[in-house]
């Protein structure tokens, strides 16, 4: 056989490594196999499952999830199923012979073979497993202050049902576990780990599904090789620093006094009101700046910034100061501002008569249609809020696209598109519950051109209260 077609059987025999970056948590998380949190919405999906030994059958898709936080992993398993059975009910019992869902994780990437298991069918029955090369406690494994949930968790069995849709498994894994194995406990930004998601059918259509492929002659999830590579992202120990919720105070004249100063004097190089000219960066724009304190900007336009092309001003101290207050005005957030409005009334508003927490959360109370407000106040400026809440918008934004669905048994649902793959839809509905459809189970689906956010019809008053309300929402600044 000619030597180039060994090298191409060779490199088409080698696995095509799935990969996945795990994001933090962004909110607090409840083993309760609803993924109904902020955290899970937002995080991303791993993607279709492969079929790697598929024969035939309907070929029912899993959404997987990770996420991360300084203490513990996080798993997630929404499972589309139109015949689920569940019946092993004994700790590490042969679970595969049920519906069940199994996530392999080595965090050596250099050792893969060192590995731990997870194996959870839909009635939370567990079975774990340590192929470490230290471990020597047998063919089972009993890690320490693991919580998991199942839709079914608890029942006696799960016989199949013609109501069968999708069950869900929910995991959370203490980080202690990987320690003797894992280059750091939490991870840092940017450390690698190797680990495969699967997904087992029960009695009907028995479909074995991975999220990394396994390539043959491999005939077993236990197949470290083929695990895929996973990448934690934004640590603690690697965040920009926060300024924190503390407001930024500037006088409103100094400011505009200010500003008639800075298009005289700095636009030569910066751009027109605040905005990026030919040779300096825009002030005003939505960016971590190195000079943020009034001390800072006024050392940079006094004495000039050392190695750059920016020169030092003749201006007087109390101009410099005007054009400071200038400054700090384009980088204000609605936080840094005073507001008309009384902001306790504008809570009460917000939770009762004006409807606004049946789609937006603050503080971890409200719906989740919408996107969560606990930090708007030191993310937009005072104008953006209040457009956002007084203008509607001509297209929707990005993330909350509403859609009409119609299903092949006559379902309509209404929700917004959160996720989309060349064969599923997953779509968050005004019912509050995420529906995962099949695209061979949609007869239509009309994308809506009208945002789901109403511009409340409220007196001005009670608009000035809530805008108030939403400006203090702040954390920490981006």
């Amino acid at each position: 056989m000619a030597p180039i077609r060994l090298l191409a059987l060779a490199l088409a025999a080698l696995p095509c490594l799935a990969q996945y970056s795990i994001q933090r948590a962004t909110s607090p998380i409840t083993i309760d196999a609803k993924l109904d949190e902020p955290a899970w919405r937002n995080a991303p999906s791993m993607g279709d499952l492969t079929f790697n030994w598929y024969e035939s059958g309907e070929k029912e898709q899993t959404i997987a999830k990770i996420l991360y936080d300084d203490e513990n992993l996080y798993v997630s398993w929404y499972a589309k199923d139109k015949n689920i059975s569940a019946y092993e009910k004994r700790r590490h019992g042969p679970v595969s012979k049920d519906d069940c869902v199994e996530i392999f994780i080595s965090p050596n990437p250099a050792k893969p073979a060192n590995y731990y298991t997870w194996e959870i069918n839909a009635i939370g029955t567990v079975l774990n497993r340590n192929k470490s090369d230290w471990y020597t406690g047998g063919p089972t494994w009993e890690p320490e202050g693991v919580e998991f949930k199942a839709t079914f968790q608890g029942a006696e069995k799960k016989d199949e049902s013609p109501d069968d849709d999708h069950w869900i498994v929910e995991l959370k894994i203490p980080l202690r576990n990987f320690a003797r194995d894992a280059a750091h406990t939490p991870p840092l930004d940017g450390d690698e780990w190797r680990l495969n998601i699967s997904r087992i059918g029960g009695k009907t259509n028995p479909q074995l599904s991975t999220w990394s492929p396994i390539p043959p002659p491999s005939k077993t999830f236990h197949t470290p090789t083929a695990f895929g590579k996973v990448v934690f992202s934004n640590p603690p120990t690697q965040q920009p620093r926060a300024r924190g919720p503390r407001r930024v105070r500037f006088n409103p004249a100094e400011a505009k006094a200010g500003a008639e100063l800075y298009n005289r004097s700095c636009t030569m190089c910066h751009g027109l009101n605040g905005a990026a000219g030919d040779r300096a960066p825009a002030l005003g724009a939505q960016r971590r700046y190195l000079r943020g304190t009034s001390e800072e900007l006024y050392d940079a336009i006094k004495n000039g910034i050392k190695g750059t092309g920016m020169p030092g001003s003749a201006l007087p101290e109390a101009d410099v100061r005007k054009m400071i207050a200038y400054i700090h005005s384009l980088r204000a957030t609605a936080v840094d501002v005073d507001t008309p409005g009384n902001p306790a009334r504008g809570a009460e508003l917000f939770q009762t008569s004006a409807n606004c927490a049946k789609c937006h959360m603050v503080a971890g109370r409200g719906g989740v249609l919408g996107p969560d407000l606990s930090n708007i106040g030191a993310e937009r400026s005072l104008a953006a809020l209040r457009e956002a809440v007084t203008v509607a918008k001509p297209l929707p934004p990005r993330g909350y696209q509403p859609v009409k669905v119609v299903t092949t048994k006559g379902q309509t649902i209404i929700g917004l598109l959160k996720n989309q793959h060349n064969s599923s839809y997953q779509i968050l509905g005004t019912d509050e519950k995420l529906h995962l459809l099949l695209t061979s189970e949609i007869k239509s689906i009309d994308f809506q051109k009208k945002s789901l956010m109403p511009i409340p019809a409220l007196p001005a008053a009670d608009l000035d209260d809530i805008i108030a309300y939403l400006s203090r929402q702040a954390r920490s600044r981006r």
